[in-house]
């Protein structure tokens, strides 16, 4: 009886190690790809999830327009936060629609990183 305690007492954190690995793909450290370009990347995904009629294809009480590359590169920090949901933002985005895929958010993040490109 005592064996079988020790064995569930390994076996399960190793258990939900392993599968907490693959639940979070998109949040592992991956490196960023050479370039993450503004046109090709990252303005279609914001024009397709959030520059739409009636969000932020014009300003707004409390929503900024997101068309141009100034736009989007002055509101890039708040974007990412609510893409992906960070603690202490009230909503995530896009607003009543579905978590944008992980590597679209990987992708956002890493261009932020390399310093909001206009490429």
């Amino acid at each position: 009886m005592r064996i079988t305690y020790i064995i569930l007492a390994i076996a399960i954190p190793i258990g939900c190690m392993l599968s907490c690995e693959t639940d979070k793909v998109g949040e592992q450290n991956q490196e960023c790809p050479v370039s993450i370009s503004f046109s090709n990347r990252i303005q279609p995904m914001i024009q397709t999830n959030c520059s739409t009629s009636g969000c932020h294809a014009t300003p707004g009480p409390g929503k900024p327009a997101l068309n141009t590359h100034a736009e989007i590169s002055a509101n890039a920090l708040q974007i990412r936060n609510v893409i992906k949901k960070n603690p202490g933002e009230p909503q995530f985005m896009p607003l009543g629609g579905q978590k944008l895929a992980d590597s679209l958010i990987q992708q956002f993040g890493c261009w932020i990183d390399q310093g909001l490109l206009d490429n």
